[in-house]
């Protein structure tokens, strides 16, 4: 049994390090708020409840990201600014006016309050690094935001 024990342990730390070497190969990027409604700015303050746990989930999606190896050859840029699109379908990454942005219908125009998963964000890095295949985008809509 102690021998099972230590094999165990030694898959595990084999397992766990190419995704903690990974995360290191890959440059930070953080979130920030500037311009849009005071509803949102307010809401999203870098103090606020929704924006750390934004900014976590975001963290968590851009690890997995990183560990996938979907960051080798396209990269984010060092910071991302949070853009409320309140009639979007899914969380998007792309740059507009010099800056890059990650738009998701983080209030909705019922003032309702909503924050990305981790799915959601690192499906918005996928589309915005790697991008679908035409079948992918004709078959599901991957991609594709409304």
């Amino acid at each position: 049994m102690v021998i099972g024990g230590i094999l165990s342990a030694t898959a595990f730390l084999f397992v766990a390090a190419p995704t903690h070497a990974a995360t290191a190969r890959c440059a930070p990027v953080s979130l920030s708020v500037a311009g849009g409604a005071k509803a949102f700015t307010t809401v999203f303050a870098p103090s606020s409840k929704a924006f750390k746990t934004t900014s976590a989930n975001f963290a968590k999606a851009y690890a997995k990201a990183c560990a996938d190896g979907l960051l080798e050859s396209e990269k984010l840029p060092s910071r991302l600014m949070l853009r409320n699109a309140p009639e979007a379908n899914v969380a998007s990454i792309y740059p507009s006016e010099g800056r890059t942005v990650l738009e998701f219908h983080f209030i909705t125009p019922d003032g309702a309050l909503h924050i990305p998963g981790v799915d959601d964000l690192h499906e918005a890095i996928f589309c915005s690094v790697r991008g679908a295949t035409a079948q992918e985008e004709e078959e599901s809509g991957r991609c594709l935001p409304d």
